[in-house]
C-alpha cells in the first residue's frame, strides 16, 4: 500500500509543482527541491528541468493601439537535488534558479518602450537571473501518530543583470545628436539566507502536510560595465522638427564611450509555502499548497551607467502588493508503476498599476509518473495559464500609459529521480 500512494504522491507532485513554483507570481522562477527529504532511500537525487513559454503583450502604449509582439521570453528553469535520508534524519543539497525575468521590447513604436522620467533613454531589452545553491536538513521524530520534521537550512543567492536602452547623444556643442544603444552588464556577490519548516506524515494513509518559511535575501553590492556604441546616423533638429542627416558621425556599432554599471539594491522577497497531500480512497489523493510571497518590498528599480564622470539612470517603477498562489488537485494511481494527477491554481496578480505584466492568473496542471523499477522514476507535467487583462498608468506610478489583453502561458516539465 505505502509503495502504491507514493507513486500517486510523484505525479501529484510534479502537477503541484508546475502550479505553486513555476508560475508563483513575480518574478518566481524554481524553488529549491526540499522534498526530497522525505523520499524513500538511503541516497536519493532528483533533477528536472521546466519550459515555460508566456505569451504576454501590450494591446495599447501611449494610447497607440497595435499588434506589438510578445515581449515576455521563454525560459527553461532547471532543478538538481541530492539527499542522504534516514528515518530520523536528513539533509539535502539542492539548486534551482530562484528568480528570473527576461523581457524583450523591440516590437514596441520605435524598437523601444518610451523614455524614463530619469534619462532620456528608452528600455530595448532587459534580463536578470539568480542563482540558489541550498543545504537543508530534516530532524525527525516517530511515534504511534506519525513522523514529525523540522526543518532547516541555508542558501546563497547571486544577481546578475543585463539590459540595452536607446537613446540620442549631443555629440559637439552644435545641436548634433547621435542615436546610440547603451548596454550594461551588471552583477553582485552571493547573498546569504535561511529557510525553516516543520512537517507531519502518516505514511498508512499517503499524509503529509508540510509548512516552510524562505528568508529574504538582500544584494547591495554590484560592480558592472556599460558601453555605448553609435546606432544610427546623426542628425540635426531642422525646420519643422524635421531630422537632418549629418555626414561623418561613427558608423553604427562603434563604440564611443566605455565605463561602470550599478544597479539599486536588489530584495529577493521572504515567503511562506504550505502544502498538503492525503489519501482519501483507495488509490486515490488529494492535495493542495498555499504560498504567500512579499512582493511588496519590489518598489521601484534602478540601473545606472557612468561615463566620463556622468552617471545616467534608467528607473523601473513596481510597486508590486503582496503575491497569494493557491492549487488544489487529485492524484490517481492506475497501476503500482504509473499514476497521474490534475490540479487547477489560481495566483493572485502583484501589479498595483506601476507596471501590467503580473495580472491574475488561472491555471490547469498535469502530472504523469512512471516508476519503472526500485531506483528510478520519470515524471512528466504540463500547464495551461490564463492571464487577465490589465493596464499601467502614469497617475498610479507607471512612466508610460499602456494596457494589456487576456493572454495565456504554457508550461512543460520533466524530472528524473534515481534511488540508492
Amino acid at each position: 500500500m505505502r509503495t502504491f500512494l507514493t507513486t500517486i504522491l510523484g505525479a501529484s507532485l510534479a502537477s503541484a509543482a508546475l502550479s505553486t513554483s513555476a508560475l508563483a507570481g513575480g518574478f518566481q522562477r524554481g524553488t529549491a527541491d526540499t522534498d526530497i527529504l522525505f523520499e524513500q532511500g538511503t541516497a536519493v537525487m532528483r533533477t528536472g528541468v521546466t519550459y515555460v513559454n508566456p505569451q504576454r503583450g501590450f494591446e495599447s502604449i501611449n494610447g497607440q493601439s497595435g499588434n506589438f509582439g510578445t515581449y515576455t521570453q521563454n525560459y527553461l528553469i532547471p532543478s538538481l537535488a541530492f539527499g542522504i535520508n534516514s528515518e530520523m534524519a536528513g539533509c539535502a543539497g539542492t539548486y534551482v534558479i530562484s528568480f528570473a525575468a527576461e523581457s524583450d521590447y523591440t516590437g514596441a513604436p520605435g524598437g523601444a518602450l518610451p523614455a524614463g522620467p530619469t534619462a532620456n533613454s528608452r528600455t530595448e531589452t532587459s534580463e536578470f537571473e539568480s542563482n540558489e545553491f541550498g543545504l537543508t536538513c530534516r530532524l525527525s521524530y516517530t511515534n504511534d501518530i506519525g513522523r514529525f520534521s523540522i526543518l532547516g537550512g541555508v542558501f546563497a543567492e547571486d544577481f546578475t543583470f543585463d539590459g540595452t536602452s536607446l537613446s540620442a547623444t549631443p555629440i559637439n556643442a552644435v545641436p548634433v545628436f547621435l542615436p546610440v544603444r547603451t548596454t550594461v552588464e551588471t552583477k553582485s556577490d552571493y547573498a546569504y539566507g535561511y529557510r525553516v519548516g516543520a512537517a507531519f506524515e502518516k505514511p498508512e494513509i499517503a499524509l503529509r502536510a508540510q509548512v516552510m518559511y524562505r528568508s529574504e535575501a538582500t544584494h547591495d553590492e554590484f560592480t558592472g560595465t556599460g558601453q555605448v556604441t553609435a546606432n544610427g546616423d546623426a542628425y540635426i533638429i531642422g525646420p519643422g522638427g524635421v531630422q537632418v542627416v549629418v555626414p561623418g558621425a561613427p558608423a553604427p556599432g562603434t563604440p564611443v564611450a566605455a565605463g561602470t554599471s550599478n544597479f539599486s539594491d536588489v530584495v529577493s522577497p521572504q515567503s511562506l509555502y504550505i502544502n498538503a497531500q492525503t489519501g482519501i480512497a483507495p488509490g486515490t489523493l488529494l492535495l493542495a499548497s498555499f504560498r504567500w510571497t512579499d512582493w511588496s518590498t519590489n518598489g521601484t528599480a534602478v540601473s545606472s551607467i557612468t561615463t566620463g564622470g556622468v552617471t545616467r539612470s534608467s528607473l523601473s517603477p513596481y510597486n508590486w502588493r503582496d503575491g497569494y498562489t493557491a492549487s488544489i488537485g487529485l492524484g490517481r494511481a492506475f497501476t503500482d508503476e504509473i499514476s497521474a494527477a490534475v490540479s487547477v491554481g489560481y495566483d493572485r496578480g502583484v501589479s498595483t498599476g506601476s507596471e501590467t505584466t503580473y495580472t491574475d492568473l488561472y491555471t490547469l496542471a498535469g502530472g504523469v509518473s512512471f516508476k519503472a523499477n526500485e531506483w528510478s522514476e520519470l515524471r512528466f507535467g504540463g500547464l495551461v495559464g490564463y492571464w487577465t487583462d490589465g493596464e499601467q498608468s502614469i497617475s498610479d506610478g507607471a512612466y508610460f500609459n499602456a494596457t494589456v489583453g487576456d493572454d495565456f502561458v504554457y508550461a512543460v516539465n520533466a524530472s528524473m529521480k534515481f534511488t540508492f
